[in-house]
């Protein structure tokens, strides 16, 4: 998302662990949703929530999703 909002690629590196087995997972997420696993897991969900952002007022994506 915020590579969108700059006009601009961006990667992100997320460490997190599998909800299923409790192992660890690291994989890379690129601006458009792209995602590579790069230690750990099989076939991660990734998912972008639907906000409808002319109507959010919470303080943040956490609290109002």
């Amino acid at each position: 998302m915020q590579g969108q909002l700059r006009q601009s690629p961006l990667e992100v590196e997320i460490h997190s662990t599998c909800a299923h087995s409790g192992r660890p997972i690291q994989l890379l997420v690129d601006h458009d949703l792209n995602h590579r696993i790069v230690k750990g897991g099989r076939a991660p969900l990734v998912f972008e929530p639907e906000v409808d952002w002319s109507r959010f007022k919470d303080p943040n994506i956490i609290d109002g999703y």
